[in-house]
C-alpha cells in the first residue's frame, strides 16, 4: 500500500519515542493499529460493495442480453410458423389427419 521500507519506519519510530516519551508510546501504537485496522476494514468494505455492484450490473446486462435473445428466437419461429400455414403446410405425423 504505501512504500515504506525498515528503515524509514525505524526512524519516524526513533523520533516518535524521542516526542512522545515511552510510557505513552505503547498505548499511541495500540490507538494507531487500531484505526489502521478500522481504515483498512472500511476500505475493503467499500471495495466489497463496488465489486458486488459491478457483477450485479454485469448480471443485469447478460440477463438483457438473453431476454433480447429469446425475444428475436420467438419472432422467428413465430414467422415461421406463419409463413407455414399461409402456404397450406402442415406439420408432419400430425394424428389428426
Amino acid at each position: 500500500m504505501f512504500d515504506i521500507s525498515f528503515w524509514e519506519i525505524l526512524i519516524i519510530g526513533a523520533i516518535a519515542l524521542v516526542v512522545v516519551g515511552p510510557e505513552r508510546l505503547p498505548k499511541l501504537l495500540r490507538t494507531l493499529g487500531l484505526w489502521v485496522g478500522r481504515a483498512r476494514a472500511s476500505f475493503q468494505s467499500i471495495r466489497d460493495e463496488v465489486e458486488r455492484e459491478v457483477n450485479a450490473e454485469g448480471l443485469r446486462e447478460t440477463r438483457r442480453a438473453i431476454e433480447t435473445d429469446t425475444r428475436d428466437a420467438m419472432k422467428t419461429v413465430e414467422k415461421s410458423v406463419s409463413e407455414a400455414e399461409a402456404d397450406g403446410d402442415k406439420p408432419k405425423g400430425d394424428p389428426k389427419e
